[in-house]
């Protein structure tokens, strides 16, 4: 009888383990920067401060550099600043027990970046000063760092006092509709937002040791919001195709740790779904885990594919959302929990059960209204292109007469910025994939302005 017993727990173990990693118990929270108090910065600069003392900023700083070559350029992007940012996180945590990074959705304020909220004293600090750029606001004010050698974190805007308009939300939205690998919505995303963050920002940001300065933190923690609302959308979980950071990419690749900031051996595969594992986290905006482990990791079919059993992500974003604005069914707290401190604590992060996302913003109310505008204004040669999440359809395109303009928001979009060629010369980047990318962008803002569309934003 109790060998019997015994069998059955090893099955069921055995079955355990060959569905993946266990569901999350409870997870926390990241929410919207621009939804913090000054009081909920100012604990982030108490927690900041206290790293920094102890090293820790610096030491970010210097992993990051050392393995810059082989984390950018090629699809283990994602998933090791997924890993990256986390423990960071984690090792906040160890000083206060209610941190947790926030995201800045910086596409909100791409008009006038410089005038962000979340760039104010109370934020993440304005410009930098004096002929070293040290940055003499916000949470970091102030902070010597020791890597690459001892000096005061920088900050230095690309025009001066102020930073060019960067990627507007619509063309991120793009990008979650129609790219139906990894590999394509990973250059997609680096060749545009990442960068042009990177650089607007400028100083420490512009840097192979950006992570010394927490804007990296909660600027990655919105890219990787952004991968995970596209995982939602292509129900593709655990696709991870095209190059990784030591040749084809398989989901048992080892993640490029640095002995300063070791990740104990973890897998791509082990960061890939939030909510499981060690990942225990979500976004106030976002969908929730999903119920159960998705099928076809490295675990449960024997195979480090780089498709995930998901289709090859061919679920495109056409099935994804036919309706108008569905993203307003998110049922969405705004990560409130106010008396939280940071909002974290054990929530269970499942506050919205539809899976799809057809808008990048994290304003609800934005994403019905841009999914309304572009749906009633473009042609559908247009929507099938660049909005197929939207629905497919028939029509012609609505044509803007340019006599009167509104003023601010319903302004036309603004082209986005080119990558600087010292960027993508650091980052070993393909220039020619690169030039192609910005032309997409700007075909997609073309496309807008030429419509009778109205921007939200």
């Amino acid at each position: 009888m109790k060998l019997s017993l015994s069998l059955a727990l090893v099955a069921l173990a055995a079955v355990g383990s060959a569905q993946g990693p266990q569901r999350c118990s409870g997870m926390r929270v990241r929410r919207n920067a621009a939804s913090l108090s000054p009081q909920e910065w100012q604990s982030i600069a108490n927690v900041l401060r206290q790293m920094n003392d102890d090293g820790a900023i610096s030491r970010f700083g210097a992993s990051h550099d050392r393995l810059f070559s082989r984390v950018h350029g090629n699809t283990c992007f994602f998933p090791f600043h997924r890993r990256y940012v986390l423990e960071f996180e984690n090792i906040a945590r160890t000083y206060d027990p209610n941190f947790t990074v926030p995201y800045w959705d910086a596409t909100e304020s791409f008009r006038n970046p410089a005038a962000d909220p979340v760039l104010s004293n109370n934020g993440l600090g304005a410009n930098g000063g004096n002929n070293d750029h040290c940055l003499g606001s916000g949470i970091q004010s102030n902070m010597q760092v020791t890597y690459p050698n001892n000096h005061c974190l920088r900050r230095n805007f690309n025009q001066g006092d102020s930073i060019g308009a960067w990627y507007a939300p619509e063309i991120i939205s793009s990008y979650i509709q129609s790219d139906t690998s990894l590999s394509t919505f990973r250059e997609n995303i680096e060749y545009s937002i990442h960068g042009a963050v990177h650089l607007g920002l400028g100083g420490e940001m512009d840097t192979g040791y950006a992570a010394q300065d927490f804007s990296f933190m909660v600027h990655h923690a919105n890219l990787d919001r952004l991968w995970w609302d596209w995982q939602n959308s292509h129900n593709s979980f655990l696709m991870y195709d095209g190059t990784g950071s030591n040749g084809p990419a398989s989901l048992s690749d080892l993640i490029p740790e640095d002995s300063s900031v070791p990740f104990n051996g973890a897998t791509v595969e082990s960061v890939m779904v939030l909510g499981y594992g060690n990942v225990c986290y979500t976004y106030d905006s976002s969908s929730g885990p999903p119920q159960s482990y998705p099928s076809g990791g490295s675990n449960n079919s024997g195979a480090n594919n780089n498709n995930g059993g998901n289709n090859n992500g061919a679920n495109n974003a056409n099935n994804a959302n036919s309706n108008t604005g569905n993203d307003s069914g998110n049922n969405n707290s705004n990560g409130n929990n106010n008396g939280n401190n940071n909002g974290n604590g054990n929530n269970n992060g499942s506050n919205n059960n539809s899976r799809s996302v057809t808008s990048s913003s994290s304003n609800l109310a934005n994403r019905v209204l841009e999914n309304q505008g572009i749906q009633n204004s473009l042609g559908s040669d247009i929507i099938n292109r660049f909005f197929p999440g939207l629905g497919r359809r028939s029509g012609a395109l609505k044509r803007r007469e340019y006599q009167t303009q509104p003023a601010n928001c319903g302004d036309p979009i603004p082209f986005p910025p080119r990558l600087t060629p010292e960027w993508i010369h650091m980052h070993g980047y393909d220039p020619e994939r690169v030039e192609c990318a910005h032309k997409n962008a700007c075909e997609i803002v073309e496309a807008l302005n030429n419509s009778t569309y109205t921007s939200p934003y």
